[in-house]
Order: structure tokens, then C-alpha cells, then sequence
């Protein structure tokens, strides 16, 4: 869309900011129903503040230059994915007498918290990012990429800490996966209450907890991964990370866990996996490459978020091609209603004490504001409704970013060019 930019006399983003009064009496009004209410989610907006990738940081200007352009590269992406998931996901539901989204996805970033105001717009020194305010999240890991982002960022830090933390005061960790065998055609959710079903007796077994105890097992953190095959379906499975207070002879401890594994499948009705695929026991090498990169999302090794291996496909890749295979579409429906409300990650009872990582909720990780992090303006309601109408938020946040940099108005002439687009679209239709 090519937008020849005005350079007005006033600031277009200014509440007193008027284009034409048969174009002011028609803005769109988008998602303007029960989304928009002050309480509609009962959730607090604060600053969203992304972190940035950890470890070694480029140095020279054209490494910076190339990692920014990397960056709203991403950032627009992650914004066009989330579209085609609200897109997707529409059912709706009643609570409290008021008809709502089953998932609040389709609020997320777009509906405001408080209809008093206006949606903020927020600068970080530190980061040099841009984000809004006063709008509701859904803080979803399952289906929304933008959340997503920083949730599974946040516990990457987590995982990463409390791994090292171990293993600096003398601890062992291994990376230990766990399957089942299953097939196309199998019902997702059936497989998960299967597993699920799987892991209590598993966990309930005198012989497991015994040998584990003697092997000086202190607790575990439970990673969920799922994929989707053309040959064998959906493919759902355990990354877990066992922390003991000594070394582990990995291979006797596979052929253990396999064993009792493959009896509590059998047992909670699913198929059983064999010997050597069922369960998969690795060193503290690589629990540490796997903690290093999950939260990592350039790494192929993300959890939910990375590209499926071996003709795989994680749930993001069937939604990056639902817009084009109905497929697709319905399958990533399915894995929504199904992990809806589900964990990411979850930690054994005490584990995160005695690693000592402070807990944190998902909607704090999202909702953590950044002392270095100022309000730069307020846009007005019938500006973000041409913003949302021309799904440009992301590149909203770039201009945001240009302009603080290089002290331009850039965002002005957009704004301006926006109202000029659908300006001419209704004097087009009423002619």
C-alpha cells in the first residue's frame, strides 16, 4: 500500500485532529462491542516491554544496524501471525451474562483496558524498542506469537539460571525425553489425557521413586512439545530436565526409565512405545544447549515456536500456512481448544527454591514495566481504529522507534496519510 504522506499545519495525532466531517462521522469502528469494555478481561495493561537476546552482542555499527533490521523484521511477522490466528480462532462464549472469546487472542494488543483513554505509546532508552500501553494481552504461550515471545524469553532466563545454579554448587543435570507411539488419526486430546494419565502412574510407582531417591534425584522441570506429521498425526512429547546430586550412568538410567515407562503407558491405554524410542535420557551437555537455545527465536530448537524437523510441523508452522490450507487452519484450531489453559513449563514441587529462582506468573513476565521506559503520546480512538483497520501496529512501533531516535515526525505524516487513504476509499463509496 503506497500512502502519499501530508505534512499538516497540526498534529494529526492530537484528539483535536480532524480530516473532514463526513470522514470523521464514519471511522471505523472496529471490535467495538462487549471487547472494548473497561473490566471486559478483568486484566491490568502495563508497558510490554520485549527483552532482547542474551549472551554476546555484535559490536561493530553494521552488525547493530543488520540486527535492528532483524528485529522489526520479526516484530512485523509476529504481528501478521497474530492476525491470521484471531482470524482463526472466533468462537465465542458466555460468562457473567456477557458474550466473550473463548480465546483472547482476538483482543490482544487491539482491544484498550480503559476506555477513559486513548492507546499509549511507550519508548525503551534502554532497548531502543517501542510498545503500547492500555491494552489488553492474552498472554497466551499456545497461540499468540507476540506473547509468546516474551513469555518463553522470560523462562529461557529461568531455565538458564536455575541450571546454572545447579551446576556451579556441584549438581548434575540430564535432558530426558519421553514418547509414546501413536498414529494418524489419533484425537489430540485423547492422547494428552492418555499421557497425562501416563505420567501419574508412572510417578505413583514404588520402583521409580525408590531408584531415583538412590540415584540422589532432586526434582524435575517438564517441558510440553507437540508436533503434527502427514504420517503419524499429532505428536505430542516431554522434554524434561532431572536434576541429582550426583553424576548419572545415562545409559542404565534410559533402560530403566524405558522399562517403567513403557508398563504405565500400557496401562493408562496407550500405545506403548518400544525400548529405544519411548524414553531418551542425554548428559548435562546437552541440558544446557537445550536450556540455552528453547527461549531463543532464531533456534530451531524453540519448543512450540521452532520449525518442525524431519517433514514436522510445529503449531506455528500450521498456522504460517493456514491462510492457504484449510488443513492447516483446522488443525491449529484444534491444538488451540485443546492447550487452551494448559502450561508451558512446569517445575517439581520446591525445585524452584532450591535452584533459587523467584517465582513469576506468565501475566507478570508480559506485564513487567521497565524503569527505563517513557510514554511518548497518546493516539486517539479513531487513529487506532485506521491503525487496526490497516493492520499496521507493527510498522506504528517502528516510526515510534525512528522518530525518538532521530527526532523526526514521521509517525504524524503517516497518521496523516492513513486518514488520506480512507478519506479517499469513502469518498469513493458514497459517490
Amino acid at each position: 500500500m503506497n500512502i502519499t504522506p501530508l505534512t499538516p499545519p497540526i498534529d494529526p495525532l492530537e484528539p483535536s485532529f480532524r480530516v473532514d466531517a463526513r470522514v470523521v462521522a464514519r471511522l471505523p469502528r472496529l471490535e467495538r462491542t462487549h471487547a472494548q469494555n473497561d473490566h471486559a478481561l478483568g486484566i491490568h495493561g502495563k508497558l510490554h516491554a520485549i527483552p532482547t537476546q542474551q549472551g554476546l552482542q555484535p559490536n561493530d555499527e553494521n552488525s547493530l544496524i543488520s540486527q535492528n533490521i532483524d528485529y522489526v523484521t520479526r516484530r512485523v511477522a509476529r504481528f501478521a501471525l497474530q492476525e491470521v490466528s484471531r482470524s482463526i480462532l472466533r468462537d465465542m462464549v458466555e460468562r457473567n451474562g456477557k458474550m466473550t472469546y473463548v480465546h483472547q487472542v482476538r483482543n490482544c494488543l487491539r482491544a484498550r483496558i480503559s476506555n477513559k483513554k486513548g492507546v499509549t505509546l511507550f519508548y525503551n532508552v534502554e532497548r531502543e524498542q517501542a510498545n503500547f500501553g492500555n491494552l489488553q494481552r492474552c498472554y497466551s504461550v499456545w497461540n499468540c506469537p507476540i506473547c509468546s515471545m516474551t513469555i518463553t524469553e522470560g523462562r529461557r532466563t529461568e531455565l538458564k539460571q536455575g541450571l546454572d545454579n545447579w551446576t556451579q554448587s556441584g549438581g548434575h543435570a540430564y535432558l530426558i525425553t519421553f514418547t509414546n507411539s501413536h498414529h494418524k488419526g489419533d484425537d489430540l486430546d485423547q492422547l494428552l489425557t492418555g499421557q497425562k494419565k501416563a505420567f501419574v502412574k508412572f510417578w505413583q510407582k514404588r520402583k521409580v521413586t525408590e531408584i531415583l531417591k538412590r540415584l540422589g534425584y532432586r526434582g524435575r522441570i517438564v517441558a510440553t512439545e507437540i508436533t503434527y506429521g502427514e504420517g503419524n498425526g499429532w505428536h505430542p512429547h516431554y522434554h524434561m530436565i532431572f536434576f541429582f546430586d550426583h553424576s548419572i550412568e545415562a545409559k542404565s538410567l534410559k533402560s530403566f526409565l524405558s522399562l517403567e515407562w513403557m508398563d504405565s503407558c500400557t496401562k493408562a491405554g496407550l500405545k506403548s512405545p518400544d525400548l529405544i524410542h519411548g524414553v531418551d535420557v542425554r548428559n548435562g551437555t546437552y541440558a544446557a544447549k537445550y536450556v540455552t537455545k528453547w527461549g531463543l527465536e532464531n533456534e530451531l530448537t524453540k519448543g512450540h515456536l521452532k520449525t518442525g524437523l524431519n517433514g514436522s510441523l510445529t503449531p506455528f508452522d500450521l498456522l504460517r500456512g493456514a491462510s492457504t490450507n484449510n488443513h492447516y487452519k483446522t488443525l491449529f484450531k484444534q491444538f488451540a481448544d485443546v492447550f487452551k489453559g494448559k502450561q508451558q513449563l512446569v517445575w517439581s514441587k520446591g525445585l524452584k527454591e532450591l535452584l533459587g529462582i523467584k517465582k513469576v506468573t506468565d501475566e507478570e513476565l508480559v506485564d513487567d514495566t521497565d524503569e527505563t521506559s517513557i510514554e511518548v503520546r497518546e493516539l486517539p480512538l479513531k487513529v487506532w481504529d485506521l491503525i487496526l483497520k490497516y493492520e499496521k501496529r507493527a510498522h506504528v512501533l517502528e516510526l515510534v522507534e525512528k522518530d525518538y531516535k532521530n527526532n523526526t515526525t514521521s509517525l504524524n505524516d503517516f497518521v496523516m496519510g492513513l486518514a488520506q487513504l480512507y478519506a479517499g476509499e469513502l469518498i469513493k463509496n458514497m459517490s
